[in-house]
């Protein structure tokens, strides 16, 4: 999948470059900050919907 004169191309490079650990840590962080943001948007969501209810 490289060119002919060895080097690998975008696509390739891309993701060698993301695969790196420091760059793997900050994508898990990100990933967990935006899980917990959604989790906690879904209960004030869900809190609004049965607050009459209550």
């Amino acid at each position: 999948m490289s060119t002919p004169n060895g080097r690998p191309n975008l696509v390739d490079r891309f993701f060698i470059r993301l695969s790196r650990p420091e760059n793997l840590g900050r994508i898990l962080r990100w990933a967990w900050l935006i899980s917990l943001l959604m989790l906690v948007l879904g209960y004030i969501i869900i809190y609004t919907r049965i607050r009459g209810f209550i």
